[in-house]
This record gives structure tokens, C-alpha cells and sequence, in this order.
């Protein structure tokens, strides 16, 4: 997800709160949720993750049965084969 500062902002900027974890809404809900993940995690080597959109799978592909799809982790599996430190 991007880490853009607009996004930092509508959860750093509130009138209540040290954080705010409920802006955003559907156009930028998982942007804003890695924006207040961020401010939680002290590595610099973090991810996060997206998959709601993905958990139910209504493919006809044979190799994909009905139900949780587990996407994400074929494409984690990937990255991390490929991935040099």
C-alpha cells in the first residue's frame, strides 16, 4: 500500500485522538489502514496486506476449489523465493 503523507495525515490529524483509525472510507480504507499500521511498527521491513477483497473464491479455474482462496499466499510465497537481502 502507498504510504503517501495524505494518508498519514487523515489518521494523524483528529480533534479527539492521538490517531484516527476510521477515515478514509471505501476509496482509501486499506491506504489509511497501512497509514495507522505504520505508526505501530518499528522495523523499517513490514507489509501490509490488503486481502478482504480476495477471501471468497467464485472461480471456475479446476485448481481452485470453492471457498477461501488463499490468493495472497501464493503471491507471498513468490516474492519471498525471489527476494535477496
Amino acid at each position: 500500500m502507498p504510504l503517501w503523507d495524505c494518508y498519514t495525515k487523515q489518521i494523524t490529524e483528529s480533534q479527539l485522538a492521538d490517531l484516527n483509525n476510521i477515515s478514509g472510507g471505501r476509496s482509501a480504507g486499506a491506504c489509511t489502514a497501512a497509514a495507522f499500521l505504520k505508526e505501530f511498527v518499528k522495523n523499517e521491513h513490514w507489509a501490509h496486506l490488503d486481502i478482504a477483497g480476495v477471501m471468497k473464491n467464485k472461480s471456475e479455474i479446476s485448481y481452485l476449489n470453492k471457498g477461501m482462496a488463499g490468493r495472497p499466499t501464493r503471491t507471498i510465497i513468490e516474492f519471498l523465493r525471489n527476494f535477496k537481502i
